[in-house]
């Protein structure tokens, strides 16, 4: 593995056409927009290039917009579009047989997803066909240890799931907290079905692009570098489908790189095939 880093992600930006750009970890952190990551955004739209928000929320993009806007304070102006795994799933489970009732394992902050989504929800976890899992009830109180019961009793009744967040965990402020991948891991370590939505997979990368040319605008995977902070599905998504990528190294991973030479055990440990050459930067 060569790894080069970068220490001016302007400049790298000037190769691409479009940015395909991380939110949590790379643009804010839950609390604050990061301002290294405003300027960096603000100079790319300046020059005139596409950039598409990509993120791992079980919410849909208008949600997801309002929080970066209303609460966080994020210009639309920086952007020109939302995509979420919550997007993706909505989409999928709406034209695709994967049963025709569900049972949501999550908060009631995500109840904006349901609305977009067309199939029956049941009231218990016998009356589904599969469970559709968003994240924790409330993740600053609870861990993926408080959902074994339920987890146990999904396994019994062989219910797959279907995961609208693949991200196990993420900082809020420095507060680790778990997510809904971290669920469907430990249904899977059970034995159980999951079928994922969102990075490091390649139907919101394909929705990604069918968007940006759905006026003919002829963009190619050579015209995207993306950006995010996660081994797990920011690098993994893009080396799967092979478009460039910029780690942010004081993301996820932050407390895991002591020294810069440990990036590529790091990265060997989360991809131990790839990735071949990685890009890397301390900020945004």
């Amino acid at each position: 593995m060569k790894i080069h880093n970068i220490t001016d992600s302007y400049k790298l930006s000037n190769s691409y056409s479009v940015i395909l750009c991380d939110l949590w970890g790379v643009v804010h952190n839950g609390k604050e927009i990061f301002e290294k990551s405003k300027v960096f955004l603000e100079r790319v739209k300046e020059d005139g290039k596409k950039i598409v928000l990509i993120s791992n929320a079980p919410r849909p993009n208008s949600m997801v917009e309002d929080q970066l806007t209303n609460k966080l304070g994020l210009n639309k102006n920086l952007y020109d579009f939302i995509v979420t795994s919550g997007d993706i799933t909505a989409n999928f489970l709406n034209h695709k047989s994967f049963g025709k009732t569900y049972y949501h394992l999550g908060p009631m902050k995500d109840k904006d997803l349901l609305s977009n989504i067309e199939i029956n929800q049941a009231e218990e976890l016998f009356q589904a066909d599969f469970v559709l899992c968003t994240g924790i009830d409330d993740d600053e109180l609870e861990t993926v240890n408080d959902y074994k019961h339920i987890l146990n009793d999904m396994k019994k009744l062989k219910l797959p799931m279907v995961c609208a967040n693949p991200d196990k965990i993420v900082y809020r402020g420095e507060k680790k907290i778990d997510c809904a991948g971290a669920l469907a891991f430990n249904y899977e370590k059970m034995g159980g079905i999951v079928k994922y939505f969102g990075k490091p997979y390649n139907e919101i990368y394909e929705y990604i692009l069918n968007r940006l040319n759905i006026n003919n605008e002829n963009i190619l995977k050579k015209d995207l570098l993306a950006i995010g902070d996660s081994f797990s599905t920011d690098i993994l998504g893009a080396n799967n489908f092979n478009i460039d990528v910029l780690f942010i190294r004081s993301g996820i991973h932050k407390n895991e790189i002591v020294l810069n030479n440990e990036i590529e055990k790091i990265a060997k440990n989360y991809l131990p095939n790839l990735p071949i050459k990685l890009l890397t930067s301390e900020y945004l």
